[in-house]
């Protein structure tokens, strides 16, 4: 079993939708896939409740999460987390027993103000979890402009962690798939947008699996 885990303590960066993509992904490529959703506001938890399937099994859970995951440990290949803005205490369990966390971050000025204290978390955690791996994701974004670049400068130059290669755009498909519980690889006109999850997915899956790689190894290029 591996624990992907999804944190920013900023609202509003794309965490759930990247989430629930890549639960879903995961999923259709054959593998056993738990989400389990700890924001109380249920965004993934509800949206996955939409589908007529039970592709992604989800549940809720505010507390005992490390009970939580030794049940089902013997029963999913990955279990995704999905955690609350400003919750450091569910946050920081959620970050401490995963074996990588991503940080969605968009091209804004608060969302890297904010991203200080999410990183802050996970070096706590590393106290905890040495073989924790942490790398951020550029979200929401306009690729290839000026925006994009600088957020990239910024990350690098003020925290040393890596920063995952493939971005996700800024795309009306990403919003559209959630009314229907679908991932964008499930829509018609989404190739974009699919290529992207589908990309990203693979290079999660082949981090986790290898312990992570060397540091410029993941530095966004």
């Amino acid at each position: 079993m591996k624990v992907i885990t999804l944190a920013n303590q900023k609202g509003g960066c794309g965490k759930s939708t990247a989430i629930i993509n890549l639960a879903i992904e995961f999923a259709s490529k054959g593998d056993r896939v738990l989400l389990i959703d700890t924001d109380p506001q249920r965004s993934s938890y509800d949206t996955l409740q939409i589908r007529k399937d039970n592709l992604v099994h989800t549940i809720v859970a505010y507390s005992n999460l490390y009970e939580t995951l030794g049940k089902f440990e013997d029963q999913y290949e990955y279990i995704f987390i999905d955690t609350p803005p400003h919750a450091d205490e569910v946050m920081a369990m959620a970050i401490a027993c995963s074996d990588i966390v991503i940080m969605p971050v968009q091209d804004s000025p608060l969302d890297i103000m904010s991203t200080k204290s999410t990183v802050e978390l996970v070096r706590k955690a590393k106290e905890l979890n040495p073989g924790l791996l942490h790398y951020f994701l550029l979200s929401r974004i306009q690729p290839r402009t000026v925006l994009a670049k600088e957020l990239v400068d910024i990350l690098e130059r003020n925290y040393k962690m890596g920063i995952l290669k493939t971005p996700l755009s800024n795309r009306v498909a990403y919003k559209y798939s959630l009314i229907y519980g679908n991932s964008v690889s499930e829509l018609r006109n989404a190739a974009q947008a699919a290529q992207e999850i589908k990309t990203l997915a693979q290079e999660i899956k082949e981090l986790v699996k290898a312990g992570g790689l060397p540091d410029d190894s993941t530095k966004y290029r």
